[in-house]
């Protein structure tokens, strides 16, 4: 399996092609693959999805993903990790938001296969955002790289509302009691690093649920603990924090929530069997593919 990292916080780039010839692969930032014309079949995670004129794709951290090419196709690549949100150029972008909207779209991306935005309203308010991507990265200015990280974020805005309307449906035939845990989900998932927001009683309002009874109620509906939940939510950000950025372990647990750099590092070892640093150098995610780092020799 070939592993693609991204360099630079943004790239754009255009393929045209009547043959896929790349392989399979992984990568460790964000992609949207946007079809500008041409149809065929996205090949992700060993499952295939049609494409045709103005698919778009997402393909976050992990995503295993190829192509098969039925008539010539024009794709789009656009790569960007978190860490250009970090870039601040002037203008007043909220990190903590945008990095809580990347965790929100990263654990939750691989509930919604195939095309990503279903709307036609929003896939043309994310097709001009693309085609001011590609304008400023084309004639790039002083003031290119703040209008790109903006089209960023209404892109990022565009997907979580697509993600929470998705998420929110409940499947046919669900009954009051379901659909409203996945209110509880979806609220512990917007809220992931705001501990106000997942305390006992705060939940248990969102559940309608008596404070003494909701972690019963939690565990019989996640087969887990609660604080569990949160944990394990919270370190699936962090494999992609590892990954993606040059933070220490210190300004990682201080944006996770976690008390301090050894409250991280001791519950990062119980979930993986390794440390931070042994992680790091390894450069591969595990929570969130189901594998432990410990391999066997």
């Amino acid at each position: 399996m070939q592993v693609e990292q991204a360099h630079m916080p943004f790239e754009l780039t255009v393929l045209e092609t009547s043959q896929w010839m790349q392989r399979p692969h992984q990568h460790n930032f964000f992609e949207l693959v946007f079809i500008e014309e041409g149809e065929g079949l996205q090949c992700i995670n060993h499952r295939q999805f049609p494409y045709q004129r103005e698919s778009i794709f997402l393909l976050p951290p992990l995503d295993c993903h190829s192509f098969e090419v039925t008539t010539p196709t024009r794709f789009v690549f656009l790569r960007f990790t978190n860490q250009v949100f970090a870039q601040r150029h002037g203008g007043d972008l909220d990190f903590k938001d945008w990095f809580q909207k990347l965790s929100y779209v990263l654990i939750n991306y691989n509930k919604m296969p195939g095309d990503v935005v279903g709307s036609a309203r929003d896939k043309q308010h994310l097709l001009h955002c693309l085609q001011l991507i590609r304008d400023e990265h084309a004639h790039s200015d002083s003031f290119s790289p703040t209008l790109i990280q903006t089209a960023l974020v209404t892109i990022l805005n565009l997907l979580t509302r697509h993600i929470e309307a998705t998420l929110l449906r409940a499947p046919t035939g669900a009954d009051a009691h379901s659909r409203r845990f996945l209110h509880v989900l979806n609220h512990i998932q917007h809220f992931l690093f705001d501990n106000a927001q997942l305390r006992v009683a705060a939940l248990a309002a969102q559940a309608g649920t008596s404070a003494t009874y909701f972690s019963e109620y939690f565990r019989s509906h996640a087969g887990e603990s609660l604080q569990t939940y949160i944990t394990k939510s919270r370190l699936k950000v962090a494999e992609a924090r590892l990954l993606n950025s040059d933070n220490s372990a210190k300004e990682i647990a201080y944006e996770l929530g976690f008390t301090d750099t050894s409250h991280l590092s001791r519950t990062f070892k119980k979930y993986y069997g390794c440390t931070i640093q042994e992680f790091r150098k390894r450069s591969t995610f595990s929570l969130l593919s189901g594998k432990s780092c410990v391999t066997n020799t």
